[in-house]
């Protein structure tokens, strides 16, 4: 009797172990897959539409110091970090993030909302850094904050849904922070309600302040 008792504890340990990946694969199966939502062709035009979008200074330069501060990295809490590199099988050729501190970024990854490195400028093979057209560098650091708070949150693997707050995908992390705090909306009509990190770029309501 002992010995049925403990198999009987060790397969329910087991699905309890497995439950959390098959509930995670279930929920990706639900959904069209990022390479579905985020065509190739597609996401090469739009790649080709960030590159022709000008470089121009941050929020707060002078122009007197505007040839030190042009493509300097940015580390000012709240600018927005992007790269086309496919990021960790997420995202094919994308990912965002949102810089917290000099050294810190809120992020979405597969396991959730997390934070990083703010060492892009040496980890990616390409990145760009953003600013939003109309906030103060104050309002700017508020949505960064607003990320922050975000953190523990699962990853939304339903990029044809940017409305949910309940889970959230790298590049809607970021559009619903300046969304829902100030009425800025980040996303284009390339790819419909799905919200591209390169289409962070391509707004007409950001500025591109760093590349490389």
């Amino acid at each position: 009797m002992r010995n049925y008792i403990k198999k009987l504890t060790a397969i329910v340990l087991v699905i309890l172990l497995l439950l959390p990946g098959i509930s995670f694969a279930a929920e990706q199966e639900n959904y069209l897959t990022a390479e579905e939502v985020f065509t190739e062709d597609e996401v090469e035009k739009l790649e080709k539409k960030v590159d022709k979008k000008k470089l121009e200074l941050d929020k707060g330069i002078s122009s007197l110091n505007s040839k030190q501060s042009m493509g300097t990295y940015p580390r000012r809490k709240g600018v927005i970090l992007v790269t086309k590199d496919k990021y960790k099988g997420i995202i094919p050729t994308g990912h965002a993030a949102i810089v917290y501190s000099y050294g810190t970024v809120v992020e979405s990854l597969a396991k959730g909302v997390t934070t990083g490195a703010n060492d892009w400028y040496q980890t990616r093979k390409t990145c760009y850094g953003v600013t939003v057209k109309g906030t103060t560098i104050a309002q700017d650091e508020t949505a960064a904050d607003w990320c922050y708070k975000q953190i523990g949150k699962p990853y939304n693997w339903n990029y044809l849904n940017p409305y949910t707050r309940n889970k959230f995908y790298c590049s809607q992390l970021i559009y619903a922070a300046f969304l829902d705090n100030y009425g800025i909306n980040l996303d284009t009509s390339d790819f419909g309600v799905a919200i591209h990190p390169m289409e962070l770029i391509n707004s007409s309501n950001t500025i591109k302040i760093y590349e490389r």
